[in-house]
């Protein structure tokens, strides 16, 4: 039974990296080729930030993970464009343009709290560094039928939620750390944000779109848990440096959308007390962070039933994440975060009993060995669990 979320994070953590590092490569390394591979056996740029932040996530808690710090974020290197100074999805010889502007955005939020557990000054400047690539990414196009957000890729303008809110939040982290740049980064992240809440929030639900062509007359209206979760770490941070109640009301309406159980992202076939988000864990690893991010930021002022329902929610999740997702094996993850899509045990001994016969077992395809309806874990898989926990752990420290 999960009673420590902290310590299940550190060993999800401490697995994967012995799993999937190598020593003599100096990277993540698959032992068979898995989701997140972008060849047989090398990780994808996203993947490996949401590894080295899980890293990160785990030295601020347990002394004994800081040594994994420095060969963690010195893996980024192997993808970086050193001319552009943004970083690719591949490894690559210091010249490729395949570069994303979220990923990027993840890259320089590990390596910014890297510098917050260790002060190391070489992660300070390296994350400066990025901030400022990240935010040449604003659409400034004057001939842009939507003009502002932050680009999706270097050479696409489209304009998404994702992107636009952690570069948002990637300015604000490194806003604290150097005051005679502070005004420029928080002033950057409030325009990320406004513009996210005018064009890509539903007035509806309040739930976040997921992006808009700078050339199209409509917002892609899919809304993830990730994209939902992002904008409101962002804006409940607004709130914590300005006070202004702006941030505040932004933080609370999408902080109630989150755990509305009738929301687009919840899978909304069972009884409202079986409810659960459906998205994979590296998306809900985010929306996770950004109830805790609300609780952090807006403090003492988040109403006291919706403090109480984003704990409920959390602990929800957290429990059902451990009880179908892990393997009882070696103790890693699959990305799914749905019960029915697991280990086919798991489903015959617990999904039925809890949830009945309603949905027929499987895997994600993300989740499977190839075609085969074999479990194959990956890098992404075991970091978003650990950061799962770690983040949910800022939420519910103790199960009982």
């Amino acid at each position: 039974m999960l009673s420590n979320p902290n310590l299940e994070g550190y060993e999800i953590t401490r697995k994967f990296w012995q799993y999937y590092y190598n020593s003599s490569k100096k990277t993540f390394v698959a032992p068979k080729k898995c989701s997140g591979c972008y060849n047989d056996d090398r990780f994808v740029v996203w993947a490996v930030s949401v590894g080295v932040q899980a890293v990160v996530d785990g030295a601020r808690l347990y002394k004994e993970l800081e040594p994994l710090i420095d060969p963690a974020v010195a893996i980024f290197q192997k993808y970086k464009n050193n001319h552009i100074k943004g970083y690719s999805a591949a490894e690559n010889n210091g010249n490729d343009k395949d570069i994303y502007y979220d990923d990027d955005a993840q890259v320089a939020s590990a390596i910014i709290t890297a510098y917050e557990v260790t002060g190391n000054k070489k992660y300070l400047d390296q994350g400066r560094e990025l901030v400022r690539f990240l935010m040449s990414g604003w659409n400034d196009n004057p001939n842009a039928r939507n003009k502002g957000g932050v680009k999706w890729h270097i050479n696409n303008a489209y304009l998404n939620a994702c992107t636009t809110a952690e570069v948002a939040k990637a300015c604000l982290q490194i806003s604290q750390f150097i005051p005679s740049e502070s005004k420029v980064y928080v002033d950057f992240a409030a325009k990320c944000i406004d513009w996210q809440i005018k064009v890509l929030q539903d007035k509806g639900d309040k739930l976040i779109m997921d992006g808009i062509q700078d050339t199209a007359d409509h917002p892609n209206d899919t809304k993830w848990t990730y994209n939902l979760g992002a904008t409101l770490s962002a804006s409940s941070h607004l709130y914590h440096i300005t006070k202004d109640s702006k941030w505040k009301d932004i933080s609370d309406e999408l902080a109630k959308a989150g755990i509305d159980r009738n929301a687009f992202f919840y899978d909304r076939d069972y009884s409202n007390d079986k409810r659960y988000w459906r998205d994979p864990s590296y998306f809900v690893q985010l929306i996770i962070e950004g109830l805790a991010d609300y609780l952090l930021y807006v403090g003492d002022d988040v109403p006291e039933d919706l403090r109480k329902g984003v704990t409920e929610e959390v602990r929800h999740h957290l429990i059902m994440f451990y009880e179908y997702m892990k393997d009882p094996e070696d103790g890693l993850y699959i990305q799914s975060f749905e019960p029915h899509l697991t280990y086919k045990e798991t489903y015959e001994t617990k999904y039925k009993r809890e949830f009945g016969d309603r949905k027929g077992w499987g895997l994600k395809k993300d989740d499977k060995d190839g075609d085969k309806d074999v479990p194959l874990k990956c890098l992404m898989g075991g970091a978003s669990a650990a950061r799962v926990f770690f983040q949910g752990a800022r939420v519910v420290p103790k199960i009982e």
